[in-house]
């Protein structure tokens, strides 16, 4: 009997018995979808927990802090600086693909009678080409009268109305202040412990110089003030809402070459803000950065090289531990809700062995023709199972394809209830992979077939001219 030849005798045998098989396919098709919309959901609490994590950094990515001194272990504290002679020392580090420092003033910024405050954060080229820019344009050069920044897209709740004490900002009341900073001017103020009576050569802004002129007033030089205005200008701001947490989102992100250019031609060695003293109270000699990003090539090595740089004295950090922890908490409750799922399913099976075990006994006289004529047991055997394969293949078609129905309307219906209330624009919570799709339709197949096993048996032993007597 050829493969043709069984299937087409399935497929007839099955339809002679057509309410029967429907109602047997339904419960296969119950449990696909039990099944498969189990692990979805699954899989889509996932995938918005990864995104979630990975805006704070890449498994790949470790964040190291500057050093802590416990005097025993040979290290200065002036050695533990992220300088510049210390990065060279992580990017000789082997399994290291590139180092990305960071530097950050924290600043306040005014426009009218709103105030706010933030931080103005130097990054590298690639960092800030990667950025999404909503409205505006990416930073250019600048050049050394001014400073080109990208702000966050949630910079703007961080100001409030200075003038009224009673004023609880954006969190407490909902409302966004009237701040426009690509089409109005900021006024931006650094906090400088380093600043003396001649810190700053040429960051004095236009506007202040003409209220001088006007007023005939210039500040006593003896009183020192440690509050310096650098000039900026914000070019655009990132893209998302202002409830859209992300990396730097209520940063405000220049390019690191330009903002190493403007500090040093604006201000004197020795008072450039955010810059430490060493160990004797003078100036280093080279740049100290806030934070470093060391890239390892892959995750397997990000322990490692983790380790080699807390050995030196370094803080260092990374997210990997924290998403292996966050998978393999997912991988239990796929287990779990798969479980779940498959209690319907072997629901399921059970109608299928009912069915074919029925078939068996209502057939026991075709079946001993069959065996009469010189028909292969083997062959008996093959037919039941491919009619129970069949029901099993048709039900988990049927099963997959409804579920992708309801997992299309529930992620519809959540779109907008996760874009209002987390942020989430591109949220599923349920996600139908392909590799989750085949593994629902072949085993619903192979559970048919298991199902079928024993009533095939049966069927296979029945004795012929037993058979041939049965009515």
């Amino acid at each position: 009997m050829t493969f043709y030849d069984m299937l087409c005798m399935s497929a007839g045998n099955l339809w002679r018995r057509k309410l029967r098989t429907l109602l047997t396919i339904l419960g296969v098709l119950i449990g696909t979808a039990s099944i498969v919309a189990m692990l979805s959901i699954a899989l889509g609490m996932k995938q918005m927990v990864m995104d979630e994590y990975s805006n704070y950094g890449s498994a790949t990515q470790i964040t190291v802090n500057q050093g802590m001194s416990d005097g025993n272990s040979g290290s200065s504290k002036d050695s533990l600086m992220l300088t510049e002679s210390n990065l060279k020392l992580f990017e000789d580090m082997q399994h290291v693909t590139g180092v990305e420092p960071e530097l950050r003033l924290d600043m306040t910024l005014q426009q009218g009678k709103y105030q706010g405050w933030m931080s103005l954060v130097g990054v590298s080229k690639k960092t800030m080409e990667e950025q999404e820019v909503g409205e505006g344009e990416l930073p250019g050069s600048g050049g050394s009268s001014r400073l080109e920044v990208l702000a966050g897209n949630s910079v703007i709740v961080n100001f409030w109305d200075s003038t009224n004490t009673s004023d609880e900002g954006y969190w407490s009341t909902g409302e966004l202040p009237d701040v426009d900073l690509l089409n109005r001017s900021v006024k931006a103020t650094v906090y400088n412990e380093n600043a003396t009576n001649e810190t700053v050569d040429t960051v004095d802004s236009q506007e202040d110089t003409e209220t001088e002129e006007e007023t005939g007033t210039v500040p006593e030089s003896e009183e020192i003030s440690y509050e310096t205005p650098i000039i900026i200008k914000i070019t655009g701001v990132m893209s998302g809402g202002p409830d859209d947490w992300k990396m730097n989102s209520e940063a405000l992100l220049v390019d690191m070459d330009n903002l190493k250019n403007y500090l040093t031609k604006n201000f004197k060695r020795g008072a450039i803000p955010g810059q430490p003293m060493n160990s004797k109270g003078q100036p280093f000699s080279e740049w100290v950065y806030n934070s470093v990003t060391v890239n390892v090539d892959e995750s397997s090595n990000v322990e490692a090289v983790m380790q080699e740089i807390q050995d030196m004295g370094f803080q260092a950090s990374s997210n990997k531990e924290l998403l292996e922890s966050a998978q393999q908490t997912f991988r239990i409750i796929e287990l779990v809700l798969g479980g779940i799922g498959m209690i319907a399913f072997l629901v399921a099976a059970i109608g299928i062995a009912n069915t074919m075990m029925m078939s068996t006994y209502e057939r026991t006289k075709e079946i001993g023709i069959m065996k009469v004529l010189g028909c292969d047991m083997r062959d008996i055997l093959k037919l039941f199972l491919s009619e129970a394969g069949f029901i099993g293949f048709i039900g988990g078609v049927a099963g997959l394809l409804f579920t992708m129905l309801l997992s299309a309307a529930a992620n519809a219906v959540a779109a907008g209830y996760l874009s209002a209330t987390m942020g989430m624009a591109d949220g599923k919570i349920s996600i139908i992979t392909w590799w989750l799709a085949l593994i629902a339709v072949v085993f619903a197949t192979l559970m048919g077939m298991i199902a079928g096993f024993f009533p095939a048996r049966r069927a296979m032993k029945l004795s012929p001219l037993a058979a041939i007597r049965n009515e």
